[in-house]
């Protein structure tokens, strides 16, 4: 079991690090106990953020009105809460994204 998805509240905190200016907009793997993401986008003027959320909400397939960053707006590491599904359910979805990249 991964620790990058832990239960908050009435949803789950997702443990996000973020490398921006990358070639492509894929989840790398785990990053100590984080999920890293790479995006396309520069980190300058949250383009970074908007496009990392852009992507869990693609791959999740959940409303972008669910996701909040918590912390680490201008960090790469960041703490993104998702509103309304259980951490177990999140880390399934991952994982099948993850298997599906390789």
């Amino acid at each position: 079991m991964y620790v990058f998805a832990s239960h908050f509240k009435d949803g789950t905190l997702l443990k996000v690090w973020v490398q921006p200016r990358a070639s492509k907009t894929q989840i790398i793997g785990i990053y100590g106990d984080s999920i890293k993401i790479a995006v396309k986008s520069p980190p300058a003027g949250g383009k970074a953020n908007e496009e990392c959320i852009d992507f869990l909400s693609g791959i999740l397939d959940l409303p972008k009105r669910q996701f909040t960053i918590k912390s680490g707006q201008s960090s790469r590491s960041k703490s993104i809460f998702i509103k309304g599904v259980a951490p177990d359910r999140i880390t399934v979805l991952l994982e099948h994204a993850m298997g599906r990249q390789v």
